[in-house]
């Protein structure tokens, strides 16, 4: 029995929260006709099955769940088709500059306990300042909040 767009929509749905961008790459991919993605889109949201809205506030408290900044959920939600009025107004909810600062400061501490730095007492050396600073721009901190933990860590020694 051939899967009808609706009940496509609603298994790809079914296991975790999706964006319409998402949904509708999905649908495209199953072959479904444009017209008819977008009735179940509208559908879909009517229902508040996708709300884009609440999808950008739970994938960004998540995010702050794994370490990651403002700039790595902002580059993640435009990949998964948030507009970025959306993701600007959401990222301005969670993130202040303290918060974030603060969420750096916490990554880099989890890498200084990694290498025995508390347990040795001995100051963090360059190799090790580095790949905090390394981290903390894969995670996708501000520049500006970087070098400002390397600052504190270095002003350790």
């Amino acid at each position: 029995m051939a899967m009808d767009c609706r009940d496509a929509a609603l298994k790809f749905l079914e296991h975790r929260e999706r964006s319409a961008q998402e949904v509708k790459s999905h649908l495209r991919s199953k072959g479904f006709r444009e017209e008819e993605i977008e009735i179940e889109l509208e559908y879909l949201k009517s229902l508040h099955y996708l709300d884009d809205v609440r999808y950008c506030d739970n994938y960004i408290r998540y995010g702050l769940s794994k370490g990651r900044g403002p700039v790595r959920l902002q580059f993640e939600l435009a990949e998964r088709g948030i507009d970025a009025a959306t993701i600007q107004e959401a990222l301005e909810a969670r993130f202040d500059r303290s918060m974030e600062k603060a969420a750096a400061l916490k990554e880099a501490e989890k890498l200084l306990i990694r290498h025995d730095w508390e347990e040795t007492q001995a100051a963090p050396d360059e190799k090790t300042i580095a790949k905090i600073g390394r981290r903390l721009a894969s995670l996708g901190y501000h520049t500006d909040i970087i070098y400002d933990i390397i600052g504190q860590v270095r002003k350790c020694r």
